[in-house]
């Protein structure tokens, strides 16, 4: 199962940094320009989700349109901004990094190292174990630990 849940996790993961990478490209001629703000307001320029340091902010696009000024468009552009291509990069980045920190590792008894230490024989019978995760005597735990399930649960596994 361990092996299922992170090649689904990698997937789920890379799904997402490529949409965050795609609703970041503003133009060809300037690097993407991931971060979004909401202007309220009942001005005619407010009620818009805006680029931050747009480097062409006369433009229309389809993200500036004014919402409907009711409560339900407000909630909505509020939560596209907290969102946005740079926050979803930033969790990405971070959830990579659980990944990594909470990989599966033979199981040496208490050791659990990626590499197996110098006086080990070789013979691995147990199931994986988690690299990060101990019980309260110091032992590891088997794999996929909870850390891990609670990530994929983030991103939707409904598996295990």
């Amino acid at each position: 199962m361990t092996a299922d849940l992170l090649t689904w996790l990698e997937t789920a993961i890379t799904a997402r940094e490529e949409a965050a990478r795609k609703a970041a490209v503003v133009c060809g001629c300037h690097p993407p320009v991931p971060a979004w703000s909401f202007r309220d307001g009942d001005g005619p320029t407010d009620g818009r989700i805006l680029v931050v340091d747009d480097p062409h902010p006369g433009v229309k696009r389809k993200i500036s349109r004014r919402w409907n000024g009711s409560y339900e468009g407000l909630f909505m552009a509020q939560h596209v901004v907290l969102h946005d291509p740079e926050s979803v990069l930033r969790r990405c980045a971070a959830d990579r990094k659980l990944l990594k920190l909470h990989q599966a590792v033979p199981d040496h008894g208490r050791y659990s190292e990626p590499e197996c230490p110098d006086d080990c024989d070789g013979q691995h019978t147990g199931p994986p174990v988690c690299m990060a995760c101990r019980d309260y005597a110091g032992d590891p735990l088997q794999a996929p630990c909870q850390t891990l399930l609670a990530v994929a649960e983030g991103y939707g596994w409904t598996e295990g």
